[in-house]
């Protein structure tokens, strides 16, 4: 039995399917739509996102992560299709995934090793509608809570992809009102379960030193002094190392994060935290001197690059105690 396990987050970047889905805006990543997306461009980004997910961690620990939380993903299908990559496939991955009202069609998910977690529950909490200025209803995507047990140790996981920095006010106030709910159910959660293992991560859209962060879930960068704050936020920390995540319009971003409990900083009790970490290595990134050092991403605009993800994934080690 394993000492050391990892957990991940990947933004995968618009992973869907060839086929148009008439509930949805996807008919850009169709074969006859603006991106050209055709099976053999899909094959090829399943084939890179299952070999990054599969190397995450890897060399730290010498197994691929037992949990992994990913956003921009469309359905079912491309989850089946992605588990079945011969580079994920000797691991018995199973994924948990929920449909949401996003006009894109694009949710955030699961994958976990059933040797490793034993899931218990999980179900998508649903932000209420948003309705803009002109009454038109705006919807975004879910949040995934899941809890079960990481061999011993009860965990609760939220996934979160939250709403982007474009409408800048818009979104900011669509954010808080998501932070919210999740705040909720974390404070029921304190409640109910002393010194609970709890677990948010995602893309947040917003840097670790974000107003969001420390208002709705009082993260710290400091777990040697957290005194009433609730979380620990190594990505804080990570930025502050100019370790990043993404770009935007030629300027580093660290929006992919993830934020622990107190529980998690007991190293005599449980899974504690041991370290947490970009994963970027030279595969996942741009080669050309101009962009180099960047995500190696599937599209820019509608140029085809056929890279992996305009983000790095990040990833965190635990030890079983």
């Amino acid at each position: 039995m394993q000492a050391f396990h990892s957990i991940a987050f990947y933004n995968v970047e618009n992973l869907f399917d060839t086929f148009d889905d008439p509930k949805t805006f996807d008919d850009d990543f169709t074969p006859e739509g603006k991106k050209h997306w055709t099976m053999e461009r899909y094959r090829n980004k399943i084939g890179k996102i299952a070999k990054a997910i599969s190397e995450i961690g890897k060399r730290r620990i010498g197994y691929p992560p037992s949990i992994v939380g990913l956003a921009e993903v469309e359905n079912k299908t491309v989850l089946c299709d992605l588990l079945n990559v011969s580079h994920l496939k000797k691991t018995p991955y199973r994924y948990v995934h929920f449909d949401s009202l996003d006009e894109r069609g694009v949710d955030v998910a699961l994958i976990y090793n059933t040797e490793e977690f034993l899931l218990n529950h999980a179900e998508p909490i649903r932000p209420p509608k948003f309705v803009d200025k002109w009454r038109r209803v705006d919807y975004t995507r879910d949040v995934l809570y899941v809890n079960g047990k990481l061999h011993e140790t009860f965990m609760h996981i939220f996934v979160v992809h939250l709403p982007s920095q474009r409408h800048k006010k818009i979104n900011e106030s669509k954010r808080h009102a998501i932070a919210e709910l999740i705040k909720s159910r974390i404070d029921y959660i304190i409640e109910n379960e002393e010194n609970p293992h709890i677990v948010i991560l995602g893309d947040f859209n917003t840097n670790p030193d974000a107003d969001t962060l420390h208002k709705f879930f009082k993260a710290t960068p400091n777990y040697m002094n957290q005194g009433n704050l609730q979380f620990f936020n190594p990505m804080e920390l990570l930025m502050a190392e100019k370790k990043y995540t993404t770009t935007h319009r030629g300027d580093w971003i660290f929006y992919d994060q993830m934020l622990f409990s107190k529980a998690f900083m007991n190293e005599y009790d449980g899974l504690n935290l041991v370290d947490a970490d970009v994963f970027n290595p030279y595969f996942l990134q741009e080669w050309k001197r101009k962009y180099r050092g960047i995500p190696f991403r599937t599209y820019v605009g509608r140029k085809y690059l056929g890279g992996y993800s305009d983000h790095f994934p990040i990833y965190a080690i635990l030890k079983r105690n």
